[in-house]
This record gives structure tokens, C-alpha cells and sequence, in this order.
């Protein structure tokens, strides 16, 4: 039986770490790697400790403004996570693969100028392969839970928002976050339904409703597994409507840790033996 829970185990962190693995390998094709992007002429620094963090650090300068460094972080960052695929029994190397993968977050907001979360989700999944097979149980439900909470407050703070008033809430993000797009690729089939979405505002606010409702929802999952498979459904299918409807690059980042939602309760058993 414990044989069978480890190679249930390996198999979930290779899945995970090949979906992450491929994931950075799309982003460096999109020219999302560090060496590909440039400064943001509009930097929101204030009080964000994380940016002062990092510049007292004087990592950018190491790393972002270095054509080399920055070749060889990307270069370093994929292939621990390469290596974390074959030698899946070998710790270290996962934890190292998560560190340069929060540092490429950090540096890529720190250039960009404002924080992005295309990568939040990659967190949450790999959390649980950082510690021991004992503690398997409690980080996998602890990466669970605050995928629920992170959901539930996304929909509480749209309740709150109170932008479900408004019929034309959802229309009018609509045109504000595609006039570039509309401009490019009027005739994108993205663009014809998003146009068809703003000249009925009713409907579209109904989508809106949908997603706010479906946020709220992951409340269940902090009562109660027994509704995972649903919740499941539910992240896949938000993630889905928006990348299609409003265009937003965080489908793959955010869809891989919903693999959380799956794991079967045979799996954690004599894994703390």
C-alpha cells in the first residue's frame, strides 16, 4: 500500500511539474521571460514593500538588466524543474525550482511596474511537494484551503463591490479592456462576441453574476471536500470565460493548481508511515 500511495504521489508532482515545465515554455515562446521584457514607463512603487525589498537587494541589476544573467536565470528556473521531473524523489531540487519561480514572479512585477498574477497559481500547486511525504496531508489541504479562500474573497469582494448594481458593469469593462483589441482584430471571433456582449448589457451582466456566484461558492469547499469535484468544474469553467471574454493570460497559471480539487482521500493514506 505505501508503494502504491509514493508512485501515486510521484505521478501527481510529475503532472504538475510537466504542466508547469511546458507552461514556462509558452511563456519564453511569448517572450514573457525576464530577458524578453522591458521597463513599464508607469511605475507604481509606493508603499510596495516588495519592490524596496528587491531593490535593496540590488537583484534587478544582478538579473533583469543583464542580457546574460537574465539568459541564465531563465535558463536555470526551467531546468530545475526539469530536473525536479526525473529525479522526482529528490526534494531539494522542487524547492529550487519554487524559489527561482517566486523570484521570476518578483522580478517580472518589479519591471513591469505593478503586480501581475499569472503565476499565483503556480504557487498553490507546488506548495505541497516542498516538504516531506509525512506532511503531504497537511500542505496539500493547506494549498487547498486557500485556493478556496483565495476564490471566495475574489466573490466577496465583488459582492461588496457592489458592481453587480449596475447593469452596464460588465459591458462597459467590456470596451474598456478590449479598445486595443477591438482596434487590432475587429473581426476575431473574441471581438464579435465581446461587441455582441455590449449591445445587450443584460446578458452580459448575467456573465458577470455567473462568475461572482461561482467565486462565492468555494465558501463550500472550507465546509466540506464532498463538493471538490464541483468546485473543480467551477474553476475551470471561470478560468475559461475569462480568458475567453476578457483576454487575461492566467488560464494556465491558475488552472494547474486545481488539481488539489482532485486528489482522491485513498491517496494520503499510510503516506505518514
Amino acid at each position: 500500500m505505501m508503494f502504491n500511495n509514493l508512485q501515486n504521489l510521484w505521478f501527481w508532482k510529475r503532472l504538475v511539474l510537466a504542466s508547469v515545465f511546458f507552461y514556462f515554455i509558452w511563456l519564453w515562446y511569448s517572450g514573457l521571460m525576464l530577458q524578453n521584457i522591458y521597463d513599464s514607463p508607469f511605475q507604481y512603487k509606493g508603499a510596495d514593500i516588495t519592490f524596496w525589498l528587491l531593490h535593496w537587494s540590488h537583484l534587478p541589476k544582478l538579473i533583469l538588466y543583464n542580457g546574460i544573467s537574465s539568459m541564465l536565470f531563465s535558463c536555470a528556473l526551467i531546468g530545475f524543474l526539469l530536473a525536479s521531473f526525473f529525479f522526482i524523489e529528490k526534494r531539494f531540487l522542487t524547492v529550487i525550482a519554487g524559489v527561482f519561480l517566486l523570484l521570476y514572479q518578483l522580478l517580472f512585477n518589479y519591471k513591469l511596474g505593478y503586480h501581475t498574477h499569472h503565476l499565483y497559481g503556480l504557487h498553490f500547486a507546488l506548495l505541497p511537494f516542498y516538504f516531506k511525504k509525512e506532511n503531504f496531508y497537511l500542505s496539500a489541504n493547506f494549498a487547498r484551503i486557500m485556493v478556496c479562500v483565495t476564490y471566495f474573497f475574489a466573490g466577496f469582494f465583488k459582492l461588496i463591490g457592489k458592481g453587480y448594481l449596475s447593469l452596464d458593469s460588465f459591458s462597459n469593462t467590456l470596451q474598456n479592456q478590449h479598445s486595443a483589441y477591438f482596434y487590432f482584430h475587429s473581426d476575431a471571433l473574441r471581438s464579435q462576441f465581446a461587441f455582441w456582449m455590449i449591445r445587450h448589457p443584460n446578458i452580459a451582466w448575467s456573465f458577470f453574476f455567473l462568475a461572482m456566484l461561482m467565486q462565492l461558492s468555494f465558501v463550500l469547499g472550507l465546509m466540506s471536500k464532498r463538493f471538490d469535484h464541483l468546485l473543480f468544474l467551477f474553476l475551470l469553467l471561470f478560468h475559461v470565460m475569462d480568458w475567453f471574454l476578457m483576454n487575461l493570460g492566467i488560464f494556465m497559471g491558475m488552472c494547474i493548481m486545481s488539481y488539489l480539487l482532485l486528489l482522491p482521500k485513498s491517496f494520503f493514506k499510510d503516506l505518514n508511515h
